[in-house]
C-alpha cells in the first residue's frame, strides 16, 4: 500500500495502483468489454469531440479525467500533459488502462466522492459521464460531483463539461429505411425512460419528437447487446442550456463557452434516414468553465 498526495492507493492486477471503490459501479465485465470495443470504432464521433477537448486543453502540468474508462481520451492527451490521472468507479473499465496510457495515474471512486488532493488538477475533464450522474445518481449528485471538481482544482484551473444536449419535445417528420423502422419498433418495446412513440403517416415515414429520435440514433446499436439494460434506462437528451450554465455558474464556477456539436443529421443519414420536416441540430455540448483567480 502506498501513499501519495493524502490518497490511500492499493494494487489492482498488473501493478494498476488504485483506490478501493465504495459501491458496485454501473459497468460490469459484460458491458465494459462491449462498450470499449465499439467506442474504439466509433471513430467520426471521438475525432470531433477528442479534437474539441484537446483544443481546449492546449498545454497544462495536471490534468484529470473523471469518468476516463478505458483511457481513450488520455492516451491522446499524455505528450502535452505533465501528470495525467484517470479515475472511474469501473475496475473492469480501468483494467485496459495500464496499456493504453502507461502514465496515468488511476483512481476507482464514484464522482460525487473524489479520493483526490484539493486544488491540485490545471484541468478537469467529464466526458459523456454527468448525464449518468444525474440520471442513477441521488438527487444532489450532480451538486456533489461539480464541488468536488472545483475543490480539486487550482485557482484558475480549467473544468471542460461534455455531454448529451436536450433536445427537446419539438415533433420532425423523417423517412427512415424498413430495418430502421424495425428497430424503431423494437426500441420503443424496450425503452423505460419514458414512453417512446412515434406516428406513422406514409410509407416509412413517421411524426416523431427530437428527443425520441435522438435517443433511437444513438441506442439502436445496443438492442439485444450487454448493454441493452442501461441504455434502455436513460436518456441521451440531458442538459438544457440555461440550467446547465445556471448550476454551473451558481457553484463557483465561470462559464466561459458553451459549444453545441455532433449534428443528429450525420446519424440521420448513418442510418440511412432523411429529415423531411424540421430542421437538424446538435446532440452533444462541450461547455467550458474555469474557477476564479
Amino acid at each position: 500500500m502506498s501513499h501519495r498526495h493524502g490518497v490511500i492507493l492499493t494494487r489492482l492486477k498488473k501493478g494498476i495502483p488504485a483506490v478501493k471503490i465504495c459501491k458496485e459501479p454501473l459497468y460490469k465485465k459484460d458491458e465494459a468489454k462491449y462498450l470499449k470495443e465499439r467506442e474504439a470504432f466509433s471513430e467520426r464521433d471521438n475525432q470531433e469531440k477528442f479534437s474539441l477537448l484537446l483544443d481546449k486543453i492546449e498545454r497544462c502540468q495536471r490534468l484529470v479525467d473523471i469518468g476516463c474508462g478505458w483511457g481513450q481520451f488520455l492516451s491522446l492527451v499524455e505528450d502535452n500533459v505533465s501528470e495525467l490521472w484517470g479515475v472511474d468507479e469501473s475496475p473492469d473499465r480501468l483494467k485496459y488502462l495500464r496499456s493504453v496510457c502507461p502514465k496515468a495515474k488511476v483512481v476507482i471512486c464514484q464522482a460525487h466522492q473524489l479520493k483526490l488532493p484539493d486544488k491540485y488538477f490545471d484541468v478537469a475533464i467529464t466526458s459523456q459521464m454527468l448525464h449518468e450522474v444525474k440520471l442513477f445518481g441521488e438527487k444532489s449528485g450532480l451538486q456533489k460531483v461539480l464541488e468536488e471538481i472545483r475543490r480539486v482544482l487550482i485557482k484558475g484551473g480549467k473544468y471542460l463539461l461534455l455531454d448529451h444536449q436536450d433536445a427537446g419535445e419539438e415533433e420532425i417528420v423523417v423517412k427512415l429505411p424498413i430495418q430502421k423502422m424495425k428497430q424503431l419498433s423494437e426500441f420503443e418495446g424496450k425503452y423505460q425512460y419514458y414512453r417512446a412513440t412515434h406516428q406513422s403517416i406514409g410509407e416509412n415515414m413517421v411524426k416523431i419528437s427530437k428527443r425520441c429520435l435522438q435517443d433511437f440514433l444513438t441506442k439502436y446499436w445496443a438492442l439485444n447487446s450487454p448493454m441493452e439494460s442501461i441504455e434502455m434506462r436513460e436518456t441521451h437528451s440531458v442538459f438544457e442550456k440555461t440550467e446547465t450554465i445556471e448550476l454551473v455558474e451558481s457553484l463557483g464556477f465561470q462559464v466561459r463557452e458553451w459549444i453545441p456539436f455532433s449534428d443528429i443529421g450525420n446519424d440521420l443519414k448513418r442510418a440511412e434516414g432523411e429529415l423531411l420536416e424540421g430542421k437538424t441540430w446538435f446532440r452533444k455540448f462541450l461547455l467550458v468553465a474555469a474557477t476564479p483567480k
